[in-house]
């Protein structure tokens, strides 16, 4: 249980410690329990299921210079309270 999970700290970094993107659930269009309304109305949600709700500002493409991923990085996701993800970037 959260205190306000209309709060949380939300973004992912490099395994380097570089941070390129960097909100909190607050700053999203719709609040936690709207979108847990809208994405169970056309489909059923589980215990452990996971919302990708889309992104903070600081996406590659629209950085000056733009900042793409690559091979050998690792993308390090986090929202506070939850936990991470670690994402290693490989070559295609």
């Amino acid at each position: 249980m959260f205190h306000d999970p209309d709060d949380l700290e939300l973004g992912c970094r490099l395994g380097d410690g570089e941070i390129l993107q960097k909100s909190r659930t607050s700053n999203m269009i719709f609040d936690v329990p709207e979108l847990i309304v809208r994405l169970s109305a056309v489909c059923p949600l589980l215990p452990g299921d996971l919302i990708f709700t889309g992104t903070p500002a600081g996406v590659g493409g629209a950085r000056t210079p733009q900042r793409f991923l690559a091979p050998g990085e690792v993308l390090v996701t986090w929202i506070e309270g939850i936990g991470t993800l670690r994402n290693p970037m490989l070559a295609p």
